[in-house]
């Protein structure tokens, strides 16, 4: 089950947030780690909840409402 958590945020927190999320992104990218299946296969769906999350802030810059979904 997953519930839906709405938030209203001003231009300035959305690029404030983005600009962390690209952050934790790189760091996540290029962290020094052992490979490992269950290790790689963590940091791949960080990376793509990172992307969605971007991409749902994103689209927000062409008056689309801000959201963000928590599941």
């Amino acid at each position: 089950m997953s519930e839906h958590m709405t938030l209203e945020l001003t231009q300035h927190q959305r690029d404030l947030l983005l600009e962390g999320l690209r952050y934790i992104r790189s760091a996540r990218r290029y962290e020094f780690r052992e490979s490992s299946t269950a290790r790689d296969e963590r940091r791949d769906s960080d990376l793509r909840t990172i992307n969605e999350l971007m991409g749902q802030l994103e689209p927000a810059a062409s008056g689309a409402p801000v959201s963000s979904r928590q599941a």
